[in-house]
């Protein structure tokens, strides 16, 4: 992957996806445009070492690159989308609500007093040139 060090180090690895806590997605994704990488998208998940939720109704995915459009225009368009769409995401208060109906994983791990906020990041999909 094309990202810095120092972003890379930030990513909590969810099978061959890569997350990042809400303090980091913009560092993460502006660091993806320095590199020309062009933002898919992705979805909210909550990665616990004994398994793995996905509000994959939550997401932040960009539009399909459009026909003529070059590369740095691309990159550009799907960073803003993407940022856009993600300012909109709901509150980590709120997605845990969410994940706690949502899941009964969730809701046992709650009960039992698993800190859920600690779980929670926000998987990128990122294209190459």
């Amino acid at each position: 992957m094309k990202l810095p060090k120092n972003i890379l180090d930030k990513a909590v690895k969810s099978g061959q996806e890569f997350g990042w806590k809400r303090d980091d997605f913009v560092d993460v994704i502006d660091s993806a445009l320095s590199e020309n990488l062009a933002i898919i998208g992705g979805q909210v998940q909550f990665k616990l070492p004994d398994g793995t939720c996905e509000l994959y109704w939550k997401s932040y995915d960009s539009n399909d690159r459009l026909p003529g459009e070059n590369w740095t225009d691309y990159c550009l368009r799907t960073h803003h989308e993407c940022y856009e769409k993600f300012k909109r995401i709901d509150s980590n208060d709120i997605l845990i609500k969410e994940g706690i109906d949502s899941f009964d994983f969730l809701r046992e791990k709650n009960t039992n007093g698993v800190d859920l906020n600690v779980f929670l990041i926000f998987i990128i999909y990122f294209k190459d040139s």
